[in-house]
């Protein structure tokens, strides 16, 4: 019994989404295991080094707010980030009972690399335009902006 209202599976802009980030995220996964980083460590290292280039105290919330990390994963990949050496907690300036994130030397030093090489598999992977690129890129703005307002 058919239940879809596609006629064939390449219809389907779900599973054609799907596929293509898990090739995507296959390819990333591939070259962050030269730095002994997964890909959601990774996007918390970046994220840390984004929120710190404004003038606030980062804190698990707003890592998971701002990479759209489930809390609790976020919470669990602190705790190895730090076991790994690459971020570190400090006593906050404005509350004494508070932390804030931070990477450390070698958790920068990581990232900077790391970035090289997952900045080459996005080069390699999407669009060798830079006008196809743009047009993904605000497809995928819009998509994002549209969904975000529902969760």
């Amino acid at each position: 019994m058919k239940e879809s209202r596609y006629n064939s599976r390449d219809e389907s802009i779900g599973l054609l989404f799907w596929q293509v980030s898990t090739l995507w995220q296959r390819a990333v996964k591939s070259v962050l295991r030269q730095f002994d980083l997964t890909h959601t460590q990774y996007v918390i290292l970046a994220v840390i080094v984004e929120l710190s280039e404004s003038d606030i105290e980062i804190t698990q919330k707003k890592i998971s707010d701002f990479s759209m990390i489930d809390p609790m994963t976020v919470s669990s990949t602190l705790r190895l980030l730090e076991k790994k050496g690459l971020t570190q907690r400090i006593q906050s300036k404005v509350d004494s009972r508070a932390n804030t994130i931070c990477n450390t030397d070698n958790g920068l030093s990581v990232l900077k690399e790391a970035i090289k090489a997952v900045e080459s598999v996005d080069i390699s992977f999407f669009f060798e335009t830079e006008n196809d690129t743009e047009v993904f890129q605000k497809l995928l703005f819009q998509l994002k902006n549209k969904n975000n307002k529902n969760l």
